[in-house]
């Protein structure tokens, strides 16, 4: 599981379906905001007694040494707000413009990662990887573009989904310049996920938003349960491939949920990528291909 190629299509993968879960949601009588905060804490609860038995049932230290507890919960408090916004993004924008069209978004925080790490001096400029970001700027134009068959509505949605990538991009590379010395990858995981937790579930009482179903049923239970089992899995794994890798190769993660995603959206619900998509899907590919060409040579030690 330290293989970053593994853990990237495993992380990805599950990516893809959480969005697609996000979607089936409403389907079932969830709010999508009400089944992505039930889902993070019991995430949290689930990686918790994961990592707890893979210690052999000892309690991991703290992992903070020399670094302040104000500085530790500044750290906490930043990457839950940077992880939980964009995911209550996708699963309120999902069943508006579609499980795929939120996957493609999230193909693009690799060249945004990689710029902003370019002009923050954590990685070197190289030419291929500059071409790559501009792949990837045109594909985020066609996946805008793509938008227009959309309805009024539908397409301010779109636009809103097209954040993501902000948003997750500027979390991987907070995440590296500050990762506290010394912590472990799965107690920054938990500290993410219990703030996200906390900041949702603040917004989903002050806007009313009810949460828990209308009428519990199979469907409704089965959908938390997968949730659940999924973040538990995604978000540790996150973090230990963020430790091993590094932000640039972390952010590729979209790009697999990408490609999953528009796949499962088909599958699940019919949907069928038009021209825009695949071409946005090709220039995106192209943009990774570039981006993670020579990722040893370009990149300085981090994290």
């Amino acid at each position: 599981m330290d293989q970053p190629l593994v853990l990237l299509l495993i992380v990805g993968g599950f990516l893809a379906v959480s969005t697609v879960i996000a979607k089936a949601a409403p389907m079932a009588g969830w709010h999508p905001l009400a089944l992505l905060q039930w889902s993070i804490l019991g995430g949290a609860a689930g990686l918790f007694v994961i990592s707890r038995i893979a210690a052999g049932g000892r309690m991991a230290a703290k992992g903070h040494k020399g670094v302040s507890r104000g500085q530790f919960a500044f750290y906490l408090l930043v990457s839950g707000l940077l992880f939980i916004a964009p995911n209550m993004i996708a699963v309120v924008a999902a069943p508006k413009v579609g499980a795929g069209f939120v996957s493609l978004s999230y193909a693009f925080p690799l060249v945004l990662t990689y710029g902003f790490a370019v002009l923050l001096r954590l990685e070197k400029f190289q030419v291929l990887r500059g071409v790559g970001v501009l792949f990837g700027l045109a594909g985020g134009i066609l996946l805008a573009a793509s938008g227009r068959q959309l309805s009024v509505d539908a397409s301010w949605w779109a636009m809103f989904a097209l954040s993501i990538p902000v948003f997750l991009a500027s979390g991987n590379i907070f995440r590296t310049v500050k990762w506290p010395a010394g912590a472990r990858p799965v107690n920054l995981a938990l500290g993410m996920m219990l703030v996200g937790f906390a900041a949702l579930g603040l917004f989903t009482a002050m806007a009313g938003i009810p949460v828990v179903p209308g009428t519990w049923s199979l469907e409704a239970t089965g959908l938390l349960a997968a949730q659940i089992t999924i973040f538990a899995f995604q978000y540790g794994l996150y973090f230990r491939l963020q430790h091993t890798a590094g932000p640039v190769y972390l952010s590729q993660i979209g790009s697999v949920a990408a490609v999953i995603g528009l796949g499962l959206g088909y599958l699940a619900f019919g949907e069928v990528p038009n021209l825009a998509k695949l071409a946005a899907v090709a220039a995106v590919g192209a943009g990774i291909v570039l981006v993670s060409k020579g990722r040893g040579a370009g990149a300085k030690k981090s994290g």
